[in-house]
């Protein structure tokens, strides 16, 4: 079966974006590029060719009420602090990864669902990512929302977000990039996520994969060659996806390392 044309789980109520979500840090959408577009059988057909769909993690069947739930839930609410750093304009990283609003205590610190915030979630996220690669010999470096060194590098930079919505179940997952960044890098990167939540990859990324306006400010700060991009995992003000979020925090982490490791080659 082709995983990244069929799933058992559709999305298609959650594939509406809405403009009362957007602010600096979440791009305008728009639709996709005709070069993304453009490129999703060759980059599907590159992916499975080289086995990257083998080993990612389909969504968990718990409940949010199960004692593993309840566990997991406690372990992302807990915010136990994760490994962040200035870096080294001196190296160029693998990867460059930064959990949205992290270590930001004033300002904009993100939105928050019933059970969890943004900050939380994506900082669990990132932090498991980050220990996976590290183990994978990727040299890795997390950035916090507001404190690193200038004149980074890396051949990828992504930031890890989750959206809101003032008007709720209206947005969902998507993926800003700059227009430099590579196709391949970018289907394997929402390929990961759309499998983590049991998505239709083919139906997710059409709608929800935003093109060349991305403005997201590290974007001008991180000199990347292969690609510059912005993760939004999903709306957490949506109680059923925040609760899927929640349950799939760890096969988010999980495809996310494995992806960025494929596309530095590790």
């Amino acid at each position: 079966m082709n995983l990244a044309k069929y799933s058992l789980v559709t999305a298609s109520m959650l594939l509406m974006t809405s403009a009362c979500a957007q602010t600096a840090e979440h791009p305008t959408v728009s639709s996709s590029s005709k070069q993304f577009i453009d490129s999703f059988d060759s980059s599907v057909e590159l992916l499975e060719k080289r086995g990257f769909d083998r080993d990612l993690k389909s969504p968990s069947l718990g409940a949010i009420t199960s004692s593993s739930g309840k566990a997991l839930l406690a372990a992302i609410v807990a915010e136990t602090p994760i490994k962040v750093g200035m870096g080294d304009p001196g190296v160029e990283y693998d990867i460059i990864l930064q959990p949205g609003h992290y270590g930001r205590k004033t300002g904009k610190v993100g939105t928050s669902g019933e059970l969890v915030s943004e900050r939380a979630l994506v900082a669990y996220v990132v932090g498991a990512a980050a220990r996976q690669l590290g183990k994978q010999n990727v040299n890795v470096l997390v950035v916090s929302a507001d404190q690193y060194s200038t004149g980074l590098r890396a051949k990828v930079f992504l930031a890890v977000h989750a959206d809101g919505s003032e008007s709720k179940c209206k947005t969902g997952p998507s993926l800003a990039y700059e227009a430099s960044s590579s196709p391949h890098a970018m289907h394997a990167i929402g390929w990961g996520l759309a499998q983590a939540m049991g998505y239709v990859y083919k139906d997710f990324m059409r709608d929800n994969f935003t093109a060349n306006e991305a403005n997201y400010y590290m974007f001008g700060k991180v000199k990347s060659g292969t690609m510059k991009g912005l993760l939004e995992v999903g709306e957490l003000t949506c109680a059923k996806m925040e609760e899927q979020l929640v349950l799939n925090a760890d096969a988010i982490a999980e495809n996310l390392a494995r992806a960025l490791a494929f596309v530095v080659g590790k």
